[in-house]
């Protein structure tokens, strides 16, 4: 017999079997004052236990009469909380570096531009989780740009720090579990400040 509430019921079941869950979050980025660019994140839940990040980042500044134009692209998988997969391209003026990293049972294999090495165990926290919630570990972060582990310290209140190979020390506020500013200090080149859109 025919019953068009099966047609109807089917399709209804199936967008909430799949649904998702957004959120985006922008950060205007300052130079000495000056607003430089903009970065994207956003964070989609689905129902697969899949939680994707994407982060897309625009700057050009001037500095000592010379352009330096950044902009960074990142793609980022969590499969039931534990890291899974990223794709990281970072890109300075004609200079362009990429990291890829991907799961591989209980380890993860790590390409950061001609090199490849593995890193062992499985993965909880990343720099991404750090746009939206307090760090989840002090002493595991991982970088998903440079393919490695930072230390994070807690400063104050509400305040983390934590120090890169590259030379750059970060510093994370937040306010109400969110981070709503981020400093990057490197040397006499000043800080770059990301700030959360209000």
């Amino acid at each position: 017999m025919y019953s068009p509430l099966k047609y109807i019921v089917a399709p209804i079941f199936f967008l909430f079997s799949s649904a998702t869950y957004a959120q985006k979050l922008t950060y205007d980025i300052f130079l000495f004052g000056s607003r430089i660019g903009k970065t994207v994140i956003e964070k989609t839940a689905k129902n697969d236990s899949t939680t994707q990040y994407m982060l897309n980042s625009e700057s050009e500044a001037h500095l000592f009469f010379t352009k330096r134009t950044v902009t960074l692209h990142y793609d980022i998988m969590f499969i039931n909380e534990k890291y899974f997969s990223s794709y990281c391209k970072h890109t300075r003026n004609d200079e362009v570096h990429y990291t890829s990293i991907m799961r591989e049972g209980g380890k993860y294999l790590v390409k950061r531009d001609k090199e490849a090495f593995y890193i062992d165990g499985l993965i909880d926290c990343s720099t991404v989780k750090l746009f939206y919630n307090e760090p989840c570990s002090l002493d595991h972060m991982l970088s998903e740009r440079l393919g490695e582990f930072r230390r994070v310290k807690k400063n104050g209140n509400s305040v983390y720090e934590a120090e890169m190979s590259d030379g750059i020390t970060y510093y994370y506020h937040y306010k109400n579990g969110k981070m709503v500013e981020l400093e990057m200090r490197k040397g006499l080149m000043g800080s770059i400040y990301l700030r959360l859109q209000q």
